[in-house]
């Protein structure tokens, strides 16, 4: 009997080793592994992938030489020190293969848990489209479905090496700006998830940020001591607008104010500012509030045949700014007056974006297609198959109202002395 017990204590300590062993199989120090913060892939002019990763060096980051790597690196600007990051990169027919390559020139195994940003390049975005590359990415283990999806217009290798005094990382120069966007909401930045799932929905193209290099605007080029470069880089990286899809192919890009209407109809605006002229002249700006998709409300109407589009959009704005001496607050006459010009605004951005993707790029990333196949499932069996053609042609009805919460303490705009006040929108 106890030698039994001795024999199933035995195998039972047995197994807990080998279960022990087994779920540390692949285990790696951290100090053994190259962390991937940014990746990159465009068409090279053969053809082929085009497949740039960004590696943290940890030894430069934290040594003497970061501030070198601050001002876009400090061994171009003759200060010697090294930048915190090193670029591999890895040219093959399929992305596989190109990741396969970078094994081979890495000396450490690369991590790609810490990557947030994928930058797809223009010419791949237009010419091969991107569905090879979300589908490489969304099989990867390692890759995040939070993980940001841009698209970048220029040179990649320039764009990758743009960083800041802020951030000597690029990979987290350009996430921090890209985490900002709600200040403005005025980039229709997406996450690889949703964007997998908009290129898998019918009636509804795919959308995503822009990102760019452009030169600073507060570069210096005299440096503290005499021959020194400037503390700023000379470029910079601006996330703007939207990057529109047909199918899995770039058709073109909307500005920042198109970009910010095709939130307003997705219901994606979180915040920002909107300002707005007043009729007998000055100018006055508000802060978004909220406008989840809650808010927002398409809705298609079937009348004897014929399709068209009913929008809704409710908006809670503070005011934060009057330039408009004379202009009494305390009214409301006067708030409803203004509430009208904010709704006329809002309006003009949705038509912006309605006018670009349907008389340009004739391509519905408002989701049109998805509330008439919501809303009538047996008109869309019949149309989805031109609906390309009708959502050109769909007449879209907009209705915009907007709420002032809050105009502040101060209810009448500063009049200076001498200065005329604003003849238009005043109190009854």
């Amino acid at each position: 009997m106890l030698r039994g017990v001795r024999r199933a204590a035995g195998l039972l300590l047995a197994a807990l080793f080998v279960l022990a062993a087994a779920g540390c199989w692949d285990y790696k120090e951290v100090e053994d592994m190259g962390h991937v913060m940014l990746t990159s892939v465009d068409l090279t002019h053969r053809g082929k992938f085009c497949l740039r990763v960004q590696v943290l060096v940890p030894a430069a980051l934290a040594g003497g030489g970061g501030a070198g790597g601050m001002a876009g690196g400090g061994a171009a600007r003759g200060g010697g020190a090294r930048k915190p990051y090193r670029h591999y990169l890895a040219e093959a027919d399929t992305l596989f293969e190109a990741f396969r390559d970078l094994t081979t020139k890495a000396p450490r195994r690369l991590f790609f848990a810490h990557n947030q940003v994928i930058l797809v390049g223009e010419r791949l975005a237009r010419e091969r489209g991107v569905g090879p590359v979300v589908d490489f990415f969304e099989r990867n283990p390692q890759i995040r479905r939070d993980t940001w999806l841009l698209v970048a217009r220029g040179d990649l290798k320039e764009l990758m090496d743009v960083s800041s005094i802020l951030d000597p990382l690029p990979g987290r120069h350009i996430l921090g700006v890209v985490d900002n966007r709600d200040l403005s909401s005025r980039v229709a930045a997406t996450r690889l998830g949703d964007f997998v799932e908009m290129l898998e929905s019918p009636g509804r193209e795919a959308y995503t940020g822009v990102v760019e290099m452009v030169p600073s605007e507060t570069v210096s080029r005299i440096g503290l001591t005499p021959g020194a470069a400037g503390p700023d880089p000379a470029k910079d990286i601006r996330i703007t607008g939207a990057a529109v899809f047909k199918g899995d192919k770039l058709a073109g890009f909307l500005d920042n104010r198109e970009a910010r209407g095709l939130l307003w109809l997705r219901g994606e605006v979180r915040g920002g500012p909107v300002e707005f002229a007043l009729p007998g002249g000055g100018r006055v700006a508000v802060e978004i509030l909220r406008a989840g998709r809650g808010a927002v409300k398409l809705e298609p109407v079937l009348s004897e045949g014929r399709l068209s589009m009913r929008v809704r959009i409710k908006t809670r704005v503070n005011l934060v700014e009057a330039q408009a001496p004379g202009l009494e607050l305390d009214k409301p006459a006067v708030i409803y007056g203004l509430e009208e010009e904010l709704s006329r605004a809002i309006r003009g951005e949705v038509e912006a974006a309605l006018a670009r993707l349907q008389g340009e790029y004739r391509a519905d990333a408002f989701g049109f297609g998805e509330a008439v196949h919501r809303r009538y499932p047996r008109a869309w069996r019949q149309i989805k198959g031109e609906w390309e053609g009708y959502f050109a042609a769909l007449p879209v009805e907009v209705e915009v109202k907007t709420s002032i919460r809050r105009t502040g303490l101060i209810k009448k705009p500063l009049v200076p002395k001498g200065g005329d006040k604003i003849k238009g929108i005043q109190g009854g």
